[in-house]
C-alpha cells in the first residue's frame, strides 16, 4: 500500500455508510408519513413493538397501501368535519348565552305592589310636606342624594318595591306608590327626622 502524501486530506470513514444512513432517512420518514395519516400515533402489537395501523404486508403489496390510505383519510376527514360541527355549535351556544346576559330586564308591567292597604300617604299633608321639604314639589329625577320627589336613595327604593330598573325613570304615580308602601311599612322615619314635617 503506497503512503499517502503528507498534504492529502485522509478518507472520512462517514462516507462508506453515506447510502445506508440516506436510506435510514428516507424509512423513517416514510414511517412518519404512514403514523401521521393514521392519527398521528403509532399502536403498541401484543409483541411490544410499535406500528402503524397499516400491516406491513399492506406496505409492500402496492394496491392495499392506496385504499387502506384512502379510508384513513377518509375517516380523517370525518372525525375533522365532526369536531368542527361540534365547535361551531359550542360557539353559537356561547353567543347565545352572552347575548342573553347582555339584554336589559324588561321593566314591571305595572306599579309597585300596594302594601299600604289603600290609603293614600303621597296626598296626605305628610306626603306633601316631604315632596316640598325633599324637592320642592317636583317628581323630577336630579343630582343629589337620591333621585325623585321623595328623594329615595336606590336602597329604600328597593326595600320598599321599586324595581332597580325604574330607579331614576320612574313616573309620579310610581313613586307616591313606593312612597305609600314605605309609609304602610313604617318607613315615615325615612323622611320625618330630616325633613320637619
Amino acid at each position: 500500500m503506497p503512503a499517502a502524501p503528507r498534504h492529502a486530506k485522509p478518507k472520512a470513514p462517514a462516507t462508506r455508510f453515506k447510502a445506508p444512513a440516506v436510506a435510514a432517512v428516507a424509512l423513517a420518514g416514510v414511517a412518519a408519513t404512514f403514523v401521521s395519516l393514521h392519527g398521528g400515533s403509532a399502536a403498541p402489537t401484543s409483541s411490544g413493538s410499535t406500528v402503524s395501523a397499516v400491516s406491513e404486508d399492506a406496505i409492500f403489496t402496492g394496491g392495499h397501501v392506496t385504499t387502506e390510505i384512502r379510508r384513513d383519510i377518509g375517516r380523517a376527514q370525518a372525525r375533522s368535519a365532526r369536531r368542527v360541527a361540534r365547535n361551531h355549535k359550542l360557539a353559537q351556544r356561547a353567543a347565545q348565552q352572552a347575548a342573553a346576559q347582555q339584554q336589559p330586564s324588561p321593566p314591571p308591567a305595572g306599579p309597585a305592589p300596594n302594601l299600604s292597604g289603600g290609603s293614600d300617604p303621597a296626598h296626605s299633608a305628610l306626603g306633601i310636606c316631604i315632596r316640598n321639604a325633599e324637592q320642592g314639589g317636583s317628581y323630577a329625577w336630579g343630582p343629589g342624594n337620591g333621585g325623585g320627589a321623595y328623594q329615595f336613595a336606590i336602597g329604600t327604593w328597593e326595600a320598599y318595591g321599586g324595581a332597580a330598573s325604574q330607579f331614576g325613570v320612574a313616573g309620579p304615580a310610581y313613586q307616591d306608590q313606593i312612597f305609600n308602601n314605605a309609609i304602610a311599612a313604617g318607613g315615615a322615619s325615612n323622611w320625618t327626622a330630616y325633613d320637619g314635617c
